[in-house]
This record gives structure tokens, C-alpha cells and sequence, in this order.
């Protein structure tokens, strides 16, 4: 068993929610991803890295002011993560200390941390007192509250969210600074704007005694509606000053899922190529007794917290969204009001026979295209995949597809490390859910297959002799949409 995880109690409270067969299939599924990961070491960067970054000169060096509430933190931990913020290769920074504590204990503690890294904070960046501002506060105001007090005094051109106990990669600032450079030297048109509004990580967990790091998170690049279904941008999300304050900051109804509200309100006015997918472990969750880290279950209010914020998400859209809970707590489905005009369903074969002549086509609607060998698992699968296309930006909805030996054969296709399109959890068990539940939540994909897809004919490009997208319309993967091939 991994140190960190109560197995128990999780297990325990999934088989409340979900009855004994799937808790059975999810424990084998939770030991056969125990056993991939059991030798993940996260990546530190050695001494000549460290010493370079700290001498790296960048053009435009933002300040990065990092906001942490601050309530009852064991002072051991806290002096952690205080540890992780100083030990930082990049200097322009400051730390908001948010303390709604009903002592005044860890104000001896950021006492300390301003002698003990009094040289190293002396740089070109200003003085150490420059860099913590320690604010007491008179009331415990609540996360989102507390989190406020500390956004009112960020001085930075970007604001970045810490919790109180958990720890930074030494290189964490450095790497958003050099992507956000990377990136604004890109060479984007003008009509471009140019500065980056958001930049994210990936993230670990670690125990409470530091001896152990776990459960490494690989996020996707920026994906708006993998987000409606789970919070997985989390940690450790930057983002810009004026925009973060712009939104009014965190809302106290949310508390719980603020952060998942917080990121939702950012990204919904800007565009996708401002937000920046950093592929590097550079924060670690604390595991502690009682912290969704590393008991989901001690906080289902935030869970509920989560489903109001993506509701109302999609009704600042405009958009008729219910939002349900799906068995593994978080993650969340997406129902769409079906839409009132008629689908086109065809065989692929009959597609490839009209595909060579474009004008037999219908040049708006949609149009379903489903491999002869193929059974629907739910008869209005067409209405429900079309569904999708209320989003703006969907081109074509792929479903689910499960082989005659009860396997995966794809949950959308994705691109792989050395280009090639490639079936999503191939070889999968058709019950298990997946890495990070990618096969039983919606998300957007890269390709799709022409055994089974609904398209949304003004969005295409071309036909033949395979259908492509014009630009600016995606792939959506529809989790519920399943299919499966016949018996021969």
C-alpha cells in the first residue's frame, strides 16, 4: 500500500456510493496504476541547472507575487513551504502571507525565514523585506476570503496560488517565467496579444513527512471542457495581475472549489494560446490526515462547491448545462439540452461512396457516421452526441469504442511523443475508468475515427478522401457515447 492514501476509508466510501462490483473493479484498477507508478521519482534539477537559472538574465522579468492563506498550518510544514518559495532560482518574486491563525505563532517562523535567506533574497531584485509581506488577520474569513486579503496586496504582474503546507519545485518560477518569455518571443502577429494570461504545471503528492512523492499528475494542454468536468489545472496555476483582480477575486459561496471557480472566471475572456501548459512536476500536494489529498471524502461540500461552479460557468455562457456527479468524486458529467434538428446517420461505407462526390453531401447539419459493425449502447446516441455542438468551437463528437474481447479499442486518439495519431486507452478494460478518469469524462481530442463520428458538416474543410476541420474547430470525446463492436 502507498504511504499517504487511506485505502480504507476511500474504499469504504466508494462502495457506499457505488456498490460492491464496481468498487471491486476500481480496487483492480487502483492496484494495476499503483504498480506503474510505484517507481516515480519526481525530477530535481542538479546544482549546474540551479546555478544557471539563478544567473539567467530575461528581458522582461515579471513579478510573480505568490498568495498563500494561511490558517492553523503545522509550523513544521509551514516552514516548508516557506523553504520551497525562498529556495526559488528565479528572484523576482514576492510572498503574501494571508493568517487567519487564532495565534501569532508563524509570525516567529517568517521572522526566521527573512534572516535565514537574507543573502540569497539580496539581489537585483529588491531587498528581502521587499519580498514577504505577513499580514494577521483579524478574523478568519474563510479560504476564499482569506485568499482576497491576500490579492489586495499583490504588487506582481502575475499572481500564482500556494497552499499553506504544500511545497514548490526550486525551479517552479523560473520555468513559468522562461515559458512566458519563450512565448512572447514566439513571433505572434500583430493583431496577437502578445502577453501570456495564464500558465499551470503539472503537480505530484507527497506525504505528510516528506518521504514519499506520489500520484504524479500529467495534465493536458488547456482544454475548456475537460475543465467543466474536473478541476485538473489545480496546481500550480499562474496568472495575470490585472486579470485575476479583474474577476473579483474568489467567492466565499464556492469555498471548497474556489480555486475551480477562480481559474473558470480567468480563462473565460481570453483565448486558448494565452494559456500556458507547463509539462513539469513543479508543486507538490501535501498529504495530511483530513485533506482531499489524501482523503477525497473530507470535504464533499467542495465537491458540491465544484458542481456550482461549472453550472453557472456554462450559464455566463449561455448555455442549458446540467451538471451530475459521476462515481469517482470531482469529476463530473456534462448533459447538454438535446438539440431539435434532425441528424443524418449513415454507414461508413455509404460515407466513403458519397464522400467521392462533395455535392451529394448537405452543406449544413450533421451528419453521423457509424461503422455497419457498431451497436449503439444508447439509441439516441445521435441527439445526444449532436448535443455537444451547442459549444461553438466543436466540430465533431467521437464516442467510446469497445472491441468484441470487451476492451477499449479507443476513447478518441490523441498525438504521441513522436507524432503519430494514436487510439486513446487502447487495450483498456471496458470497466475501468482510466488514467485520471479520461475515459469516463468528456474532454477534447486530436483525431478521431470515421467508424464513429458525428459532424457538423459547416465546420468541415474537406471530405475526401478523409473529412478535416477547418481551423478553430475541435475533436470532442463524449465518454457516454459508447459503442460496441458486433459478434462476428
Amino acid at each position: 500500500m502507498r504511504p499517504g492514501r487511506n485505502y480504507f476509508k476511500r474504499g469504504i466510501s466508494y462502495l457506499k456510493r457505488n456498490g460492491l462490483k464496481k468498487t471491486l473493479w476500481k480496487s483492480a484498477e487502483r492496484i494495476q496504476m499503483d504498480t506503474a507508478e510505484k517507481d516515480y521519482v519526481p525530477y530535481h534539477a542538479d546544482e549546474r541547472t540551479l546555478h544557471a537559472q539563478r544567473n539567467r538574465e530575461f528581458r522582461h522579468p515579471y513579478k510573480i507575487s505568490i498568495l498563500v492563506p494561511v490558517y492553523e498550518t503545522d509550523p513544521h510544514l509551514f516552514k516548508k513551504m516557506l523553504d520551497s518559495v525562498g529556495d526559488q532560482t528565479y528572484g523576482n518574486w514576492e510572498l503574501i502571507l494571508a493568517d487567519a491563525s487564532a495565534d501569532s505563532s508563524r509570525r516567529d517562523i517568517v521572522r526566521s525565514f527573512l534572516e535565514q535567506y537574507n543573502l540569497r533574497c539580496k539581489d537585483r531584485y529588491g531587498s528581502p523585506f521587499d519580498k514577504v509581506t505577513y499580514v494577521k488577520l483579524g478574523e478568519n474569513k474563510g479560504i476564499s476570503g482569506n485568499t482576497n486579503e491576500a490579492l489586495k496586496r499583490a504588487h506582481g504582474d502575475y499572481v500564482a496560488l500556494l497552499d499553506h503546507d504544500d511545497i514548490l519545485e526550486n525551479t517552479a518560477l523560473f520555468d513559468i517565467m522562461s515559458a512566458i518569455e519563450e512565448e512572447e518571443n514566439a513571433g505572434r502577429d500583430e493583431d496577437s496579444i502578445k502577453k501570456v494570461m495564464a500558465v499551470y504545471t503539472d503537480e505530484d503528492k507527497i506525504t505528510s513527512d516528506g518521504s514519499t512523492y506520489f500520484s504524479p499528475h500529467y495534465k493536458p494542454d488547456f482544454d475548456p471542457v475537460a475543465l467543466c468536468t474536473n478541476n485538473y489545472i489545480c496546481h500550480f496555476f499562474a496568472v495575470d495581475a490585472d486579470l485575476a483582480k479583474g474577476t473579483g477575486g474568489f467567492r466565499p459561496e464556492y469555498d471548497g472549489a474556489q480555486d475551480h471557480d477562480f481559474i473558470l472566471r480567468c480563462v473565460e475572456g481570453i483565448r486558448r494560446d494565452q494559456i500556458i501548459h507547463i509539462p513539469k512536476v513543479l508543486y507538490h500536494w501535501r498529504s495530511t490526515q483530513g485533506s482531499t489529498a489524501e482523503n477525497p471524502d473530507s470535504k464533499l461540500y467542495a465537491y458540491e462547491a465544484g458542481k456550482k461552479a461549472v453550472a453557472d460557468h456554462f450559464k455566463r455562457m449561455g448555455l442549458d448545462v446540467k451538471v451530475t456527479d459521476t462515481s469517482h468524486l470531482g469529476f463530473f458529467e456534462l448533459d447538454y439540452a438535446l438539440p431539435h434538428d434532425p441528424v443524418m446517420c449513415i454507414t461508413t461505407e455509404s460515407y466513403r461512396r458519397l464522400s467521392e462526390s462533395s455535392s451529394e453531401l448537405p452543406g449544413d447539419g450533421y451528419i453521423m457516421i457509424l461503422s455497419g459493425d457498431l451497436a449503439p449502447e444508447d439509441r439516441d446516441y445521435a441527439r445526444i452526441m449532436a448535443s455537444c455542438m451547442c459549444l461553438p468551437f466543436v466540430g465533431c463528437v467521437t464516442g467510446k469504442i469497445i472491441g468484441r474481447n470487451k476492451k477499449i479499442e479507443s476513447a478518441g486518439f490523441d498525438t504521441d511523443e513522436s507524432g503519430q495519431i494514436v487510439p486513446c486507452f487502447n487495450g483498456l478494460d471496458r470497466r475501468f475508468s482510466g488514467y485520471m478518469h479520461r475515459t469516463s469524462t468528456d474532454r477534447l481530442v486530436d483525431a478521431f475515427s470515421e467508424d464513429c463520428v458525428l459532424v457538423r458538416l459547416d465546420a468541415v474543410k474537406e471530405i475526401y478522401p478523409h473529412i478535416v476541420l477547418k481551423d478553430g474547430f475541435d475533436v470532442y470525446y463524449m465518454a457516454r457515447a459508447e459503442f460496441v463492436r458486433k459478434s462476428v
